[in-house]
């Protein structure tokens, strides 16, 4: 009898200990373990949705002007949104349209041409540059008539190269403009530069524009020029913006700026040579 006494608490105490031990120290491994195996938890809905959504419905109605300030609004106010990068790029494609359209807004005033008036100088008296004027002007030809309106932005641009988000961001008077995708960065990253999160901010200004078509420069003036390959020439180096294409067949391959930089589509490109002049200023984040 006092055996089983004997074996009855031993049992007890040892299974007690055994449970507290399995309780204590195997239990939380094995439930974080098949925690691991679980899927993630799906993430909580956008509470900004609705009125993305919103936004969205003004600018198929035709509602451009609402629906611009609405972008606007939203990229302000709602910066951690899942739809922040869609509404920059929604609201750059409007001011973008809007910019190079004949309808006359806030940031455009009319020039009435005067006799001995050339494109260049009136470029300089606005404060604005020739391929501007003729890409505003739909102008085939740079010669002007005495008595002829031509429509002149009024801009305030600078440039941010946000080397994180590989972005190139177009501001005007500080605010979001559009924002345009880098499609190739500079080889010195690819080597192990430090993250760009942790290099500091660079100021710099748009140095020079220049075009290239089949090999060779080209101006303004020269017919083929918004189809060619463009640079924005950077100080300081290493910063350029240049052309990044697949050449067709029997066409050269585009060249880069000296010092390198970062690569955009051929049809950025050819909007940011028009909308950017030299001294535009440039930031490198």
């Amino acid at each position: 009898m006092r055996i089983l006494i004997v074996l009855a608490l031993a049992a007890a105490i040892f299974g007690s200990a055994g449970y507290f031990t399995w309780r204590l120290f195997i239990k939380p491994h094995e439930d974080l373990r098949m925690e691991k195996l679980l899927p993630p938890p799906p993430p909580p809905p956008d509470p900004t949705l609705p009125e993305f959504n919103k936004i969205v419905e003004l600018q198929k109605a035709g509602r451009i002007a609402e629906a611009r300030a609405g972008f606007s609004d939203f990229i302000e106010h709602y910066p951690e949104s899942t739809k922040q990068d869609e509404a920059k790029n929604r609201l750059g494609e409007i001011n973008s349209k809007l910019f190079f359209s004949s309808e006359m807004t806030p940031n455009k005033e009319l020039y009435i041409v005067k006799p001995n008036d050339v494109i260049t100088r009136v470029a300089a008296r606005t404060k604005t540059s020739p391929e501007m004027i003729m890409r505003m002007n739909n102008l085939t030809g740079i010669m002007l008539r005495i008595g002829q309106k031509l429509i002149i932005p009024k801009t305030n641009f600078s440039l941010v190269i946000n080397r994180k988000d590989e972005r190139v961001v177009l501001l005007d008077g500080g605010k979001f403009f559009k924002q345009y995708a880098i499609r190739k960065e500079p080889v010195e990253k690819k080597k192990g530069t430090p993250a760009p999160g942790r290099q500091p901010k660079i100021s710099g200004k748009v140095r020079d524009k220049i075009a290239w078509l089949d090999g060779s420069r080209v101006t303004f003036a020269d017919k083929g020029f918004e189809n060619a390959d463009h640079w924005i020439v950077i100080q300081p180096s290493g910063h350029s913006l240049y052309t990044d294409r697949e050449p067709g067949p029997n066409e050269p391959k585009p060249q880069k700026p000296p010092g390198g930089g970062y690569g955009l589509p051929a049809e950025h490109m050819q909007e940011l040579a028009v909308l950017v002049s030299k001294n535009t200023p440039v930031t490198i984040e």
